[in-house]
């Protein structure tokens, strides 16, 4: 019996503790489908939930907000260089108002510099002989009339003393002739010998004339020749410079034997050069002597003005385009023959227009741009850009007259301002 009851018991407490455990299983999800009470504060809960979600979210927003304002503000800055009036001073920056001014039309083309062929010259000795010395060097400049080389010649010894001997006979029949003329007139020679002396004299004369023609078609000066005297080294011939300027090729040695033939000495006055440029039939019309010529080198750092000596009045056989010479003055000898150049030649009216310096331009980020002066300090702005004329472009978009620009020194404001980007982004 008590077997029977300790079984009973042990059979209840386990019912028991199954019905507990499925009571625990099914009863939260039924209550959350079906139990009013349990939906509202499932409600509360959610809506609890998601106001603390919401502001969350506002104040991550905020929070970012404030951060894209800042970074903003940092971009305003690195968008714009402010500098005091000591340091654009010091950096060569100076600003100017855009304003209306006159703009002529252009003519763009490309060319080369050239010797000015009438400021050139190539040195011959006039006679044979042998070089002594070399006074002037490749690349020399030199004064007209300098000794370039001195040669030892016996033709020129033979024409020196003919031409001593000569004067020589001239001033003695000069003597005889005055001393005849005034015993003559004192009645006391003869008419004759009178007449015989100044025959001699005429004579004398015309043999020093020519054989002093003849020293001077050697090219020895006048003032050399009479210089002569007896005991000089009558053998001896300078060769003179024909022009002032730079010895561009030398061609002699000391003993090397010279003839009046071969060119010794190439020399070129390279204070103006010339430019010939090919241009186009239709505007050949628009082209007159004398017209200003802006001159630039490839790199447009180096510049400098001509003017129009001549407009070729036919056309090249090849090409079909006339020719335009263009004069170049190069006394700094910022300029070099052979240098390959741009120029631009004015042909057009003027025209008020606004227009600024080239120098102003700078680009950036692949844009052509001007350092405008704002609130913010200067300020890259991109521009629309029209003619060029004498080292100054129209601006078609992007400035307004009145507004203050880096006129020269942009290329520092560009260098600051990558450099704060460069830092920025570090």
């Amino acid at each position: 019996m008590k077997i029977l009851a300790y079984w009973r018991y042990f059979a209840a407490a386990l019912a028991g503790a199954v019905l507990v455990i499925l009571t625990q299983w099914f009863w939260p999800h039924t209550e959350s489908a079906s139990s009013p009470e349990a939906a509202h504060a499932h409600e509360e809960h959610a809506e609890e939930a998601g106001h603390e979600h919401k502001e969350g979210e506002t104040e991550k927003a905020g929070d970012a907000h404030e951060h894209g304002e800042g970074e903003e503000g940092h971009g305003g800055e690195a968008h714009a260089v402010k500098l005091t009036e000591a340091q654009l001073k010091a950096s060569g920056i100076t600003l100017q108002t855009a304003s209306q001014a006159p703009l002529a039309a252009v003519l763009r083309l490309p060319g080369q510099l050239v010797l000015n062929a009438d400021r050139e010259a190539r040195v011959l000795s006039p006679i044979t002989g042998m070089v002594r010395e070399v006074r002037a060097q490749t690349g020399e400049r030199v004064n007209a009339g300098a000794v370039l080389a001195v040669i030892e010649s016996q033709e020129l010894a033979e024409a020196n003393a003919n031409y001593l001997a000569a004067r020589e006979r001239r001033a003695l029949a000069e003597s005889t002739f005055t001393r005849e003329e005034t015993l003559w007139q004192k009645k006391i020679s003869a008419e004759q010998d009178y007449l015989q002396a100044r025959k001699d004299l005429a004579e004398a004369r015309i043999e020093e004339r020519s054989t002093l023609q003849k020293l001077l078609a050697l090219g020895v000066s006048e003032g050399d020749a009479k210089s002569l005297k007896g005991n000089s080294a009558l053998a001896r011939y300078s060769l003179r410079a024909p022009i002032a300027g730079s010895v561009l090729e030398r061609t002699l040695t000391v003993g090397e034997a010279v003839s009046d033939d071969k060119p010794l000495f190439r020399l070129a006055d390279l204070s103006s050069l010339w430019i010939d440029l090919s241009v186009p039939v239709s505007e050949l019309a628009a082209i007159k002597r004398g017209q200003r010529v802006v001159v630039k080198d490839k790199t447009g750092v180096v510049s400098g003005e001509g003017k129009v000596l001549f407009v070729q009045p036919e056309l090249s056989a090849e090409s079909r385009t006339g020719s335009v010479r263009v004069a170049l003055d190069n006394a700094q000898g910022q300029w070099r023959p052979g240098m390959f150049v741009t120029t631009e030649l004015v042909t057009g009216q003027q025209s008020q227009v606004l227009s600024i310096p080239e120098g102003a331009l700078q680009t950036l980020e692949g844009k052509t741009v001007v350092f405008v002066a704002d609130a913010d300090g200067l300020e890259p702005r991109e521009i629309t850009l029209g003619r060029r004329s004498a080292g100054r472009v129209e601006v078609l978009a992007g400035l307004k007259t009145g507004e203050r620009f880096a006129a020269t020194g942009s290329f520092v404001l560009k260098a600051e301002l990558q450099k704060g980007e460069a830092e920025h982004e570090h």
